[in-house]
């Protein structure tokens, strides 16, 4: 039997830095378990570890990711829309032009700035250098204000909307990772959107029981942003320790990037004997250890900007058996409530956190507890089977 192979089309990995290095590792490693032959095609100057490990090739000169495109002036962003779609298609053309075919592609972040070449290529290429495409979007078009649960466009979207609706039904597989934003794509431009399973799970760890006196760990892992909720949790662990300086807490806080408020100052970590911050990047073996060290993951993303985006560590939370803190009326709400276990706080309110906070170690191991039954249900969703399923649809 012919051994089948994939590509993966990655711009901006360089290293272990983001979220790519770890997803496209996962999506790696539970197709070569299956005997499919990976590639993935990177930026230039991606690490020699990565290159060794995962099969990637240095091809991507630039990555809009470095926000090479950023003005204030509306014109010049639209000419590095067309910039970059050209670039993305220059340098795909020259490789796919002298590569072997693969039997399918897989674009793991894809936005405006890469769809238009993408439209061009299949058609230059599709049934010749590869058979199935999938283009996945986890990215926003719009955004929900003021408790909104349809989205609001930018008028810039319309760029965005003619694009998908440029590509025939046949010829290409959007996706994305979220029911909610399944919706949200399908609302701007009438298409399906295919909902995949995350590739990237964490099963739980053989945990030893606490000794007496033991703090509880609460930890928020995963790169610092502004959206999602630092300022909020920080604020929260402030006014709690204020109010209980004899809580047996610890929090352990990724907080990796510099982070700035919308007045344009920089909020800083603010140092306790009762907070650790990890101010550099994770490998995947640090990243596991904070994870098993993990008695509850506190994520209080701004639900604006996460009402229909999905969290990587809290999936990884839920199937781990790990109870999470979240922002109500977000998709982390809908995860939750299907295959998890937490306690949900409102939009941006750090003294609800700071409650919440408290209650939940009051009530640890019963979450902890339900967190653990429901976990299989979240392992059993979250399978390398149905990300496979989705992946190589009528692919033969």
């Amino acid at each position: 039997m012919k051994q089948q192979k994939l590509l993966i089309v990655e711009e901006a990995l360089k290293d272990h830095r983001g979220h790519w290095y770890e997803y496209d590792k996962a999506v790696t490693d539970i197709n070569r378990a299956i005997g499919v032959k990976v590639t993935l095609a990177a930026h230039q100057t991606v690490s020699q570890d990565i290159i060794d490990e995962l099969n990637a090739l240095p091809l991507f000169k630039y990555t809009n990711w470095d926000d090479i495109y950023n003005s204030p002036i509306a014109l010049k962003r639209y000419w590095g829309i067309l910039k970059h779609n050209w670039r993305v298609y220059n340098t795909l053309d020259k490789f796919l032009a002298a590569s072997e075919p693969f039997d399918c592609v897989f674009v793991p972040t894809v936005i405006i700035y890469h769809l238009i070449a993408w439209r061009f290529l299949v058609r230059k290429y599709q049934g010749k250098k590869f058979k199935r495409l999938v283009l996945f979007i986890r990215n926003n078009a719009g955004s929900y204000p003021d408790n909104s649960t349809q989205p609001v466009f930018k008028r810039s979207t319309v760029l965005l909307k003619k694009v998908l609706q440029g590509f025939s039904s046949s010829s290409v597989c959007f996706a994305t990772d979220s029911d909610r934003l399944a919706r949200e794509y399908n609302i701007l431009s009438g298409l399906d959107f295919f909902v995949f399973p995350s590739p990237r799970i964490k099963l739980p760890a053989q945990k030893k029981e606490k000794k007496q006196g033991e703090p509880v760990i609460m930890s928020c892992l995963g790169p610092a942003r502004l959206e999602k909720g630092i300022d909020v949790l920080q604020e929260a662990i402030l006014h709690l320790l204020r109010q209980k300086p004899d809580l047996n807490v610890k929090f352990i806080i990724q907080w990796n990037m510099e982070i700035f408020l919308l007045d344009g100052t920089q909020l800083k970590p603010a140092l306790s004997q009762k907070v650790v911050f990890l101010t550099s990047a994770l490998s995947s073996e640090e990243y596991d250890d904070y994870m098993n060290q993990t008695d509850c993951m506190v994520l209080p993303y701004h639900r604006q900007s996460y009402y229909a985006r999905i969290s990587g560590v809290g999936v990884e939370a839920a199937t781990a058996g790990i109870p999470i803190i979240f922002t109500k009326d977000t998709w982390m709400e809908d995860a939750v409530s299907q295959y998890g276990a937490g306690i949900g706080i409102e939009d941006k309110n750090a003294l609800d956190l700071a409650e919440k906070i408290e209650l939940m170690i009051s009530q640890l191991e019963e979450y902890k507890k339900k967190a653990s039954v429901q976990a299989k249900i979240a392992q059993a969703y979250h399978s390398p089977d149905n990300f496979l399923k989705g992946l190589w649809e009528n692919v033969e």
